[in-house]
């Protein structure tokens, strides 16, 4: 089991205040998720892997326990959360892997990057997000 770092439930705190500055919650999430998963970004974009990995897992917990009595921001935070990670692939996808793929010599294999682990783990935590189950 992932061990959760207390800087992960800090930055969820962060994000979480950030974007109440920037949303408007009482709206329906669908008219703020993508204010949401802009402001994510400037938190979430330096992570290494592990941090990321920590990070999803510490909004995990507070999309569970926030749907008992806010399911709007709860599902707000959910889908900004899967919106910003699928952004974050398209990024690495297009800016990033090629470079790094162009870099490499003949015999090097991409896999083995950080790069390639790195995305990965963003693909992982995509499925984990779209996997999280909210007011069921």
């Amino acid at each position: 089991m992932l061990r959760i770092s207390d800087e992960s439930y800090e930055r969820v705190q962060d994000i979480i205040e950030d974007m109440s500055c920037c949303c408007e919650f009482e709206d329906d999430y669908d008219q703020w998720e993508d204010i949401a998963a802009s402001s994510m970004a400037s938190f979430l974009d330096d992570l290494d892997g592990e941090q990321l990995e920590m990070t999803v897992a510490a909004l995990e917990e507070y999309i569970i326990d926030k749907a008992d009595n806010d399911l709007n921001m709860a599902m707000g935070v959910k889908t900004a959360l899967a919106r910003y990670m699928r952004e974050r692939l398209e990024y690495l996808d297009t800016y990033v892997v090629p470079d790094v793929k162009l870099s490499l010599d003949e015999d090097e294999p991409y896999e083995d990057t950080e790069t390639a682990i790195y995305v990965n783990v963003v693909k992982a935590m995509l499925k984990k997000v779209d996997q999280i189950k909210v007011g069921e």
